[in-house]
């Protein structure tokens, strides 16, 4: 008999194990179909970004046909009076929906303080001249904005939001925290393409992957269209994993590729202890992920990054981690053991129309929901300064960290007192019934603290 419904009972785990899994099969392995698309015939989708060495570098990207051709780029310091040409590298692409061509090119040995102008051409066909600038001051002076997930749709709220941001906030360089696109198809390429359309041919972009970015299946795969788009990504390769890391003005940037099995997070946690190594000179040091090292969904999720990473952050003192995934505001101190706030400070953003559930016990300072978020983040020597902004461009969390000799850090938290925006938008987030009447009650619960 104890037989019997011992079989009754590893049948009953199997059915539901196998009901979870059809559930699921969709979310694991369906792609879905890329509708079909032309490529543009003329050069176009230009993206300034950093080049294999970082700060005095720069590389350009392009689509052109479908068609490998003979393709350059040329480009001028302003009023020196010489052209210099650099040959570009093509990559067919045959997808699901068509064919293109991505090229790219890199521009090297770069002058601080000196404007730049390029044109890129293939096949005798030229783009318009664009222009650059690189800092004179980055040792002691430069910002950069950070963006969240974007993953937007077609016609999409970026196209409004990302070029009045550009226009507010005059950066050195945009980071991006992955899923830049809903899923790897021309018209979602498209759609970050034309939001990005006044500042990307002259302000450096640069993102990590994030798993939007990847094709599912057994073994995830990232859709190379994204690492041609970022070509800093082929210099700096590690067992065929999207990870780099650059040098500008005094601080350091390390992008991961979190979206792998634990073999490879394991083979990038060495290449990361190397990077962090080769930056220890770097009076600043961070890190973009795509996923956060804690989660603010689940306190188990990204158990295997958090294994495989975050004792790295705390050994080499890594000081802001930047992240997104996760559909919400958070952004929380280190606590060392006498209780005073320390570093790494840990930041999960986004900016794209979908917000996720939350918990709002999951040990982060601030939240913030049913909104879209930008970071505005300044480094003046040994101050860095952090601005969190609304969609609608409000001020919403400020932190002041201040480097002293030692490497310690001071700290000066303004966000904690501000209003908290804490909403459930129908239009963003699919709940509604008893669910939602709970979730309202945590929220609630949150802002009456």
């Amino acid at each position: 008999m104890k037989k019997y419904f011992w079989y009754i009972g590893v049948g009953a785990v199997l059915t539901v194990l196998a009901l979870w899994c059809y559930n699921r099969w969709d979310i694991w392995f369906y792609n879905l179909p890329e509708p079909a698309y032309t490529a543009v015939q003329v050069p176009s989708r230009i993206v300034l970004t950093f080049g294999s060495c970082g700060e005095n570098t720069r590389a350009v990207s392009w689509q052109c046909g479908d068609t490998v051709a003979a393709s350059e780029c040329l480009y001028t310091k302003i009023s020196s009076g010489d052209t210099l040409r650099v040959e570009a590298e093509g990559k067919l692409f045959v997808t699901a929906g068509g064919r293109c061509v991505l090229y790219h090119a890199e521009l090297d040995s770069l002058e601080r303080g000196a404007t730049y102008s390029y044109c890129v051409n293939t096949a005798g066909l030229s783009s318009d001249w664009q222009q650059f600038d690189l800092n004179a001051n980055s040792d002691s002076l430069f910002s950069f904005v950070y963006v969240g997930d974007v993953q937007d749709k077609a016609d999409g709220f970026s196209r409004q939001l990302l070029p009045e941001i550009a226009e507010r906030f005059p950066t050195d360089f945009w980071i991006f925290a992955g899923d830049l696109i809903e899923r790897p198809h021309d018209q979602y390429w498209n759609e970050f393409f034309v939001a990005t359309q006044p500042f990307r041919m002259s302000v450096p972009i640069t993102s990590c992957t994030g798993n939007h970015d990847y094709l599912k299946g057994i073994e995830r795969r990232l859709e190379e269209r994204f690492i041609y788009t970022f070509p800093y990504f082929l210099a700096e390769q590690h067992d065929n994993m999207a990870v780099y890391a650059m040098r500008y003005g005094d601080a350091a940037f390390i992008y991961l590729d979190t979206n792998r099995d634990f073999w490879h997070l394991y083979s990038q946690r060495q290449w990361l202890e190397q990077a962090l190594k080769e930056t220890q000179m770097a009076k600043w040091r961070i890190v973009v992920m795509h996923h956060p090292v804690f989660s603010i969904r689940h306190k188990n999720n990204n158990l295997l990054i958090r294994k495989a990473f975050q004792s790295l952050f705390a050994k080499y003192k890594v000081d802001l981690l930047l992240a997104g995934h996760e559909h919400a505001y958070a952004r929380k101190t280190t606590r060392a053991k006498d209780g005073l706030q320390t570093t790494p400070v840990y930041v999960i953003s986004q900016c794209s129309p979908k917000d996720y559930r939350i918990n709002l016990q999951s040990g982060y300072d601030r939240y913030g929901l049913g909104n879209r978020f930008y970071q505005i983040v300044t480094i003046a020597n040994d101050t860095l300064q952090f601005l969190t902004f609304t969609e609608k461009h409000e001020l919403y969390d400020e932190l002041l960290l201040i480097k002293s000799s030692d490497g310690s850090v001071l700290f000066e938290d303004k966000g904690i007192g501000m209003l908290e925006i804490l909403n459930i938008n129908l239009d963003r987030i699919a709940i509604d019934g008893e669910k939602r009447a709970k979730y309202e009650q945590i929220i609630q619960q949150r802002l009456n603290q």
